[in-house]
C-alpha cells in the first residue's frame, strides 16, 4: 500500500510541468499585448480590400488607382476622384459609403497601433526579453541583489575590472537608478524566487552578492541560491548583515561570507589609526582587499591532492619569469602563514599560494596553474 502511494506520488512529481523561465513568461506578455492588435488590423485590410475590390469593379479593373483612391478615402486625404469610374453616380454613392465606414475604422486602428507600439509596458517588455536573452550567454559573471549606494560602489569596481553582473531589484523606485548608472543587465522581479535566480544565470555565475537590507530577505535568497548552486567552492556568496549574531547564521545556511557594515568600516579605520607610520603600504593593501586598487592584486590557489604541482620548488616553476607574478607567502593547511618563501620552499598538497600581481598577469597565472602547470617545467 505504501510502495503504491509512493509510485503515484512519484508519477505526479514526474508529470509536473517545468517552471517557465522569466524570458518565456515576459514573450507570452508580450504577444497578449500585440493581439489586441488583431482587430483593428483585420478591419483596416477588410476595408481596404472592400475600396480596391468596389474601385476595381467600377473601373474595370484599374488596381493601382483603385488602391490610392481607397487609402485617400479612408485616410481622409482627399486629393479628388483619379480612379476611372469614381466621378460617376455610382462611383459617389460607393465612395460616400466608404468614406463613412472607413474614417472610423482608420482612425480606430492608427490609434490602437500607435497606443500599443508606443505603451511604456510593451516597450519596456521587448527590452527585458532582449536583456535576459543576453543574460543567457554570461558566464563567469556575479549576481547583486539589491540595488543601493553600496551596490553602486560595488558595481562600479566591477566595471573597472571588466567583471559582468546582473542586478536584480524588484523596487519600481530604483528603476530610474539602474538606468542613470547605465547597468547594462538587470532583473526587475522579486531576488528569492527560483525563476528569477535561474533567469539570471545563476547557473553559470561565479558568485553573487545580496544586499537587500533586510535580513529576512537576505536569508530567502542565500537559501533558494544554495539550493540552485550547493557547491560553496564553486559558487561564492557574499552577504550583508544587521549583526554578528545573524552573519553567524547567513554563513551557517550558505554564505561564504557574511558582513557586518558598521563593524567592517570601523576595522577598516582602525588599520589607519595602527599603522599611521607605515600608511602608505597599509593603503596599498586596505585597497586591494577593498577592490579599489586595480593596477595589481592578491590571488590565492589552492594546491588540491594529487596536483602536478605538490613536490616542486617555487623556483622549478619560476612564476615571476614564466607569468610575471610573484608568490609572497603559503597558506598551510594547517592554518600557518609562512612569509619567509624562497626558490627552495616545497610546494605540499593542501597549500595555498598567495600570488602577487597585475589582474591580467594573475588571471593568466590562473588559468596556467589550474589547467596546465606543466607548462611551466616542461617549456
Amino acid at each position: 500500500m505504501k510502495k503504491r502511494k509512493l509510485r503515484k506520488k512519484f508519477l505526479k512529481i514526474k508529470k509536473r510541468k517545468r517552471e517557465p523561465k522569466l524570458v518565456e513568461i515576459y514573450e507570452r506578455k508580450f504577444i497578449e499585448a500585440l493581439r489586441e492588435l488583431r482587430i483593428p488590423l483585420l478591419m483596416l485590410h477588410g476595408a481596404i480590400t472592400i475600396g480596391t475590390l468596389g474601385y476595381m469593379i467600377l473601373s474595370g479593373g484599374d488596381f493601382i488607382n483603385s488602391f490610392y483612391m481607397t487609402i485617400i478615402t479612408i485616410g481622409t486625404i482627399g486629393f479628388g476622384e483619379i480612379s476611372p469610374g469614381s466621378d460617376t453616380l455610382y462611383g459617389r454613392i460607393f465612395t460616400s459609403f466608404l468614406s463613412l465606414a472607413g474614417i472610423g475604422v482608420f482612425t480606430t486602428s492608427v490609434t490602437v497601433i500607435v497606443r500599443i507600439f508606443f505603451k511604456e509596458d510593451i516597450i519596456n517588455l521587448y527590452r527585458a526579453i532582449k536583456m535576459l536573452k543576453d543574460i543567457e550567454k554570461l558566464k563567469d559573471h556575479f549576481i547583486i541583489c539589491g540595488y543601493d549606494k553600496t551596490s553602486a560602489w560595488l558595481a562600479d569596481a566591477l566595471r573597472k575590472r571588466k567583471i559582468d553582473f546582473v542586478v536584480i531589484e524588484e523596487r519600481p523606485e530604483a528603476l530610474k537608478y539602474l538606468h542613470e548608472h547605465n547597468i547594462k543587465y538587470f532583473i526587475t522581479e522579486k531576488p528569492y524566487q527560483r525563476g528569477v535566480l535561474l533567469s539570471a544565470g545563476i547557473k553559470n555565475a561565479k558568485g553573487m552578492v545580496v544586499n537587500l537590507g533586510d535580513d529576512a530577505q537576505n536569508i530567502a535568497v542565500i537559501v533558494t541560491a544554495r539550493l540552485l548552486r550547493p557547491n560553496r567552492e564553486d559558487f561564492y556568496i557574499f552577504s550583508f548583515a544587521s549583526t554578528d549574531g545573524t552573519a553567524q547564521k547567513l554563513e551557517e545556511l550558505g554564505a561564504n561570507k557574511a558582513l557586518v557594515p558598521n563593524k567592517l568600516l570601523a576595522t577598516r579605520l582602525a588599520a589607519y589609526i595602527f599603522h599611521t607610520g607605515s600608511a602608505f603600504i597599509s593603503d596599498l593593501f586596505d585597497k586591494i582587499a577593498f577592490g579599489e586598487e586595480t593596477d595589481i592584486d592578491i590571488f590565492e590557489i589552492r594546491v588540491e591532492e594529487g596536483s602536478p604541482l605538490a613536490g616542486k620548488k617555487l623556483k622549478d616553476i619560476d612564476l615571476r619569469k614564466a607569468l610575471k607574478v610573484t608568490v609572497i607567502a603559503i597558506r598551510k593547511e594547517s592554518g600557518y602563514l609562512d612569509v619567509t618563501v624562497t626558490g627552495e620552499t616545497v610546494i605540499e598538497e593542501g597549500d595555498t599560494l598567495i600570488i602577487f600581481g597585475s589582474p591580467k598577469n594573475l588571471r593568466k597565472a590562473q588559468e596556467v596553474l589550474l589547467k596546465q602547470p606543466q607548462r611551466l617545467w616542461s617549456s
